[in-house]
């Protein structure tokens, strides 16, 4: 049984074409993860005066190695409505409003998934430079 040093070139080469594309599969399983992400906070932000539920944005941000996606509401009481709030009368707090949790919820359910899309990307660029 041997090799043909061709065939050691090659898969030197398939290696190295498959490390160029790990940034852009990186990349686009977190822009992909992030639109989710977007979607399912959007469905479940409450809709009172219509402001809150549009104003949700993504960045995704690279790190070194590591793709942080950063999911955000910059309106005023975005953060009252997820994480809940007093109700103050007359200057006594007399009740307590529950958060949505809108955001923590989704965030818990991409860090559930995104390991499996990130993986499904992988093995298909895989196929495609390894031919299988």
């Amino acid at each position: 049984m041997g090799f043909e040093f061709s065939e050691v070139v090659s898969i030197k080469a398939n290696l190295i074409e498959l490390n160029k594309a790990f940034h852009r599969i990186h990349l686009k399983v977190a822009k992909r993860v992030a639109l989710l992400a977007i979607r399912k906070v959007k469905k479940m932000t409450p809709v009172d005066n219509n402001i809150l539920r549009p104003a949700w944005q993504y960045d995704v941000i690279k790190r070194g190695d590591t793709y942080i996606i950063v999911i955000y509401n910059q309106t005023e009481y975005a953060s009252f409505v997820e994480k809940g709030h007093r109700i103050v009368v007359g200057g006594r707090t007399v009740g307590w409003v529950e958060g949505r949790f809108m955001l923590e919820l989704t965030g818990n359910e991409m860090e559930r998934i995104a390991p499996n899309m990130w993986k499904i990307e992988v093995e298909k660029e895989m196929r495609r430079i390894f031919g299988n």
